[in-house]
């Protein structure tokens, strides 16, 4: 019987991706394609929601209040995990299971204050456009999550474009990356969001996370948005 039978065996189907195994504290050795997923603040573990983008090709994996499991990810596809617990951080990050070098994925929870950052990897644009990619809209109803857990959370939403090329001037590239950051503010107050707890952004190009982008995921990742705690 397969692994996911196992466990989500006798529960209801809209609880197949809640279910976890939990990891065996003297287990060392894992699996080819599995990787340790842990969740801690301040060195110690910490439930949280968590939300794995790519795990399955139709829906993501979802664990409610998970502190550690083991997971078994496809190679060769990129995926995009979300974690996210009224009080802290929202944590955003995206790899590629085959580049890491780590077996172990640990999402480090932060308590929220003003001023701290976090890069939206999973939000995207379609390049040379400021339209919100349909893939992205996944992580940005996580993003709408969070801030309704935290109501009293006021972000400044910084939009990015790629512009490594520098075909364009500096003008055009904030413009477009202050465009950017409003449509992602537009759809979030259009989803129940208070308008006065956001306010657009942009660097332009001057924040790139990869200067010398080779692969298509790198220009993608380029062109992203930011969000800082303005107020908490």
């Amino acid at each position: 019987m397969a692994v996911s039978t196992l466990l989500t065996w006798g529960l209801p189907a809209n609880a197949q991706f809640y279910a976890e195994r939990a990891i065996d504290p003297n287990e060392t050795i894992l699996e080819y394609g599995s990787y340790r997923l842990s969740v801690q603040a301040n060195g110690q573990p910490e439930p949280c929601d968590l939300v794995l983008f790519g795990y399955h090709s139709r829906r993501p994996g979802r664990w409610a209040q998970l502190t550690d499991t083991v997971l078994r990810i496809v190679p060769h596809r990129r995926h995009t995990l979300i974690g996210h617990k009224p009080g802290y951080m929202f944590h955003s990050e995206s790899f590629y299971p085959d580049l890491l070098k780590d077996p172990n994925i640990r999402v480090e929870l932060r308590a929220i204050e003003s001023g701290q950052r976090t890069d939206i990897l999973g939000i995207h644009f379609i390049g040379n456009q400021d339209r919100l990619h349909p893939k992205s809209l996944g992580v940005a109803e996580e993003l709408l999550t969070w801030l309704n857990e935290n109501p009293n959370v006021h972000l400044n939403v910084i939009g990015h474009v790629n512009g490594a090329d520098g075909r364009k001037s500096r003008s055009f590239y904030r413009k477009a990356s202050i465009r950017r950051a409003e449509v992602m503010v537009d759809w979030l107050t259009a989803h129940g969001i208070d308008p006065a707890r956001l306010a657009p952004h942009g660097r332009g190009a001057d924040a790139l996370l990869f200067p010398d982008p080779i692969y298509a995921w790198q220009h993608e990742a380029n062109r992203r948005v930011e969000i800082e705690v303005a107020r908490y």
